[in-house]
């Protein structure tokens, strides 16, 4: 699961951009693209270089703009020899806001770039399972759209007042009226936003502003990051907001040191799935809370969830980091029980809702950290024939050994950073489990980031056995 990963991009080194006019530039054979979407090279001494906007076997001049004893980062500044993939980026933010990294590719290539960057740390593991497992490795699964994709963005307000996205390595921003990757729909209020003097008005106070497009009902959701609690004159702003824009169904505020003022629920819909499901599901959840941003692919997503799981009707699934049910709602209509578990509130709040909407009786969601749920379930000499696990970024790490003994059957592991997966895959093979198949999907052309599904068996499951 990629918690976190809205659109709302981070400088990764406070050095400034007039720095890098002043390294000497350099030129770098590029032998391959690795985790990150850096470019893979090496000077005469040794030293590993990492650059931004390569692509594998190109020949390029680059600024280098951090430089330790074993590595040099830095940005590409000339091509000498271009790969015929490399493309013109479409967007005219590109090389200035740190967000989409992969626009000067075409979008089969960052396919391939993105299989090859798994493979590669697949292959350089320490782990003897894990370098076989890159012979099991899919190819990724294209989005179905490669721009206008997402549901929701995040802009950032700097000290400056300006809205949009972080540039590379600084706090300030670029400012944003118009992002080739969110929905239409969210592009448009966006542009209306900047003509409102109440939205000029809160910018002072504020720290980010997400947008949202509800899925089902076409209409924007905006989230208001303060700095501190809104007065009413700000709630006044807000409600003016609302009431000029038609698009816009609500308007709320959130902080570190405040609850929420509100909450919408935004829903889509999920097709019947063939051999699993024969009705469509409404799943919603709360603004500010966490859903796939690209809806569409999200769906592929559920689909090829289902399939690895292989569930039978007298089967009981565990669902780790639920969320509002993206996983556990559909597999609750073919499986006997389906046990949710998530540290968030309003995600059981709408996991709750969820299964209730489609007339569900089989299903328990508990809020709880997922170590001390585990733990719990284990001495309570809980098993599950299969377990779902969705983490965020930061992956499981220490829980392998918890998995291993809740586990009957299989566990299928969606994740959302290849390097913390490869970790808990070294882990968990310690514990009987099997690597049978490794799918990419991709949830965010244009961008490095890739998510993975993963298929282990338990090496002492054998058929019927429960």
């Amino acid at each position: 699961m990629t918690r976190g990963f809205v659109l709302s991009f981070v400088h990764t080194q406070s050095i400034p951009f007039d720095f890098l006019t002043i390294m000497p530039s350099h030129v770098y054979p590029i032998e391959k693209i690795v985790h990150g979407g850096f470019g893979l090279s090496h000077t005469e001494e040794g030293q590993v270089v990492l650059l931004e906007e390569a692509i594998s076997d190109e020949t390029v001049q680059a600024k280098i703009h951090n430089t330790t004893k074993n590595l040099l980062q830095g940005v590409v500044t000339k091509v000498i020899t271009p790969s015929v993939h490399r493309i013109q980026a479409p967007c005219p933010h590109y090389r200035k806001c740190g967000g989409c990294d992969f626009q000067h590719m075409e979008y089969s290539f960052q396919l391939q770039a993105k299989h090859d960057i798994i493979k590669d740390l697949l292959l350089r593991s320490g782990h003897p399972d894990l370098r076989h497992a890159a012979a099991l490795l899919l190819k990724p699964l294209a989005s179905p759209q490669q721009i206008n994709y997402r549901q929701r963005i995040r802009l950032q307000v700097d000290d400056q007042q300006i809205v949009g996205f972080h540039k590379r390595r600084s706090h300030n921003c670029v400012a944003i009226r118009d992002c080739l990757l969110a929905e239409p729909a969210i592009n448009n209020c966006l542009e209306k936003l900047h003509q409102q003097k109440s939205f000029d008005k809160l910018l002072a106070q504020t720290d980010a502003v997400e947008i949202l497009l509800n899925p089902n009902s076409s209409r924007i959701s905006i989230v208001i990051h303060y700095k501190r609690k809104p007065r009413p004159a700000d709630k006044l702003y807000a409600r003016d907001l609302a009431e000029s824009l038609s698009e816009v169904e609500d308007i709320f505020f959130m902080g570190n040191t405040f609850a929420v003022t509100g909450h919408s629920n935004l829903s889509f819909t999920l097709p019947p799935i063939a051999s699993h499901t024969e009705k469509s599901l409404c799943l919603s959840w709360e603004s500010g809370g966490f859903c796939q941003v690209n809806i569409e692919q999200n769906s592929t997503l559920i689909q090829t969830v289902l399939d690895f799981c292989q569930t039978e009707s007298e089967d009981d699934i565990l669902d780790l980091f639920c969320g509002m049910g993206n996983f556990s709602i559909p597999l609750a209509e073919k499986a006997g029980t389906v046990l949710g578990i998530e540290g968030q509130a309003s995600a059981i709040r709408s996991a709750k809702k969820n299964s209730a909407k489609a007339h569900q009786k089989n299903t328990d969601f508990i809020k709880r950290p997922i170590h001390d749920a585990c733990k719990e379930l284990v001495q309570d000499s809980r098993m599950f024939d299969c377990i779902v696990l969705d983490p965020p970024r930061q992956g499981v790490p220490g829980l392998a050994r918890k998995l291993g003994s809740l586990c009957r059957k299989r566990m299928v592991y969606i994740s959302c950073d290849p390097a913390t997966l490869c970790r808990d895959l070294a882990e968990l093979s310690g514990q009987g489990f099997i690597l049978k198949t490794l799918q990419p999907i991709d949830m965010f052309p244009q961008t490095h980031h890739i998510e993975m599904i993963v298929l282990l068996e338990k090496q002492n499951s054998l058929p019927g056995m429960r």
